[in-house]
């Protein structure tokens, strides 16, 4: 098992930002991670990082990254399986190379399957979970495999325990052909062509039943809107850019002040999608 010390957590995070981690663990084999979770008293696991903001100063509690030998993709009779470091852009080209169809709405999501499995992540009418057989995860009990009817998934929550790592799962495909399966992730990447670029963790909050933030965070006047480091997109309100500066705090603040300006314009409380870690760890 790799063992690194001293990881700057804006290595780790698409938002490029946050302070110092002091050991980042890196487990091959499940008898490792085993062991490992065992023994730690806490942990935080990260995949890609896409929607994950490490706090500022030092983060004493140890950081779980999954192996390559956990990126495995392959079929298993006619369901897919892959493993919990698999980038889901890699789980999309083994679709397409060998026709698959089913992941599409997948296209263009930054970042793990087991972090896109612990957020359900997906586009507002479809999540991951619900494509999933079952998932296979370690925790301090040890080893499962936990049918898909057992786990309690929802809107941008995958159902999973703290202390849970998904280490693998399956998921359903359909025989299709390349060109078609092709042809759908380029439509559904073509819909995120217009977003937001620079260092970033995608949507921000969660959409409101009915309605959708960015709508919300445009229409309360903070499109632009800075604090340090830290601007809400002039293309995409739901995103705030991080210009190579900003600390986490200048982060927060930004993201408090949009809960209390949509607050009072709308009367609705808007719930984070992104995973802001607590200074206390």
């Amino acid at each position: 098992m790799k063992k690194f010390r001293s990881v700057d957590a804006c290595e780790l995070t698409t938002m490029h930002c946050g302070g110092t981690i002091a050991v980042v663990y890196e487990p091959e084999t499940r008898e490792e991670l085993k062991r490992l979770i065992a023994d730690l008293d806490s942990f935080f696991v990260i995949g890609g990082g896409s929607n994950t903001i490490f706090p500022d100063g030092l983060i004493t509690t140890a950081v779980i990254r999954l192996g390559q030998a956990f990126a495995s993709v392959g079929m298993q009779g006619d369901i897919l399986q892959a493993g919990g470091a698999a980038p889901l852009r890699s789980i999309l080209s083994y679709c397409a190379t060998n026709a698959f169809t089913g992941l599409e709405f997948l296209a263009g999501i930054p970042g793990t399957l087991g972090g896109a499995l612990r957020m359900n992540a997906g586009t507002p009418d479809k999540g991951v979970m619900d494509a999933v057989v079952d998932v296979e995860l370690i925790d301090s009990e040890g080893l499962h495999t936990v049918p898909v009817h057992e786990i309690p998934y929802g809107y941008r929550c995958g159902g999973f325990g703290p202390r849970a790592v998904i280490t693998a799962a399956r998921l359903r495909v359909e025989p299709g052909t390349s060109q078609e399966v092709a042809s759908r992730i380029e439509s559904f990447l073509q819909r995120k062509k217009n977003q937001p670029r620079g260092f970033n963790s995608g949507s921000m909050f969660k959409n409101p039943p009915g309605s959708a933030a960015g709508y919300l965070i445009e229409q309360a006047g903070l499109k632009g809107f800075r604090i340090g480091g830290a601007k809400i997109s002039e293309i995409h309100a739901n995103f705030i850019i991080n210009d190579g500066s900003a600390t986490t705090a200048d982060i927060r603040a930004l993201l408090d002040t949009v809960k209390v300006r949509v607050r009072e314009r709308f009367g609705i409380d808007l719930q984070e999608e992104v995973k802001i870690l607590d200074e206390r760890l």
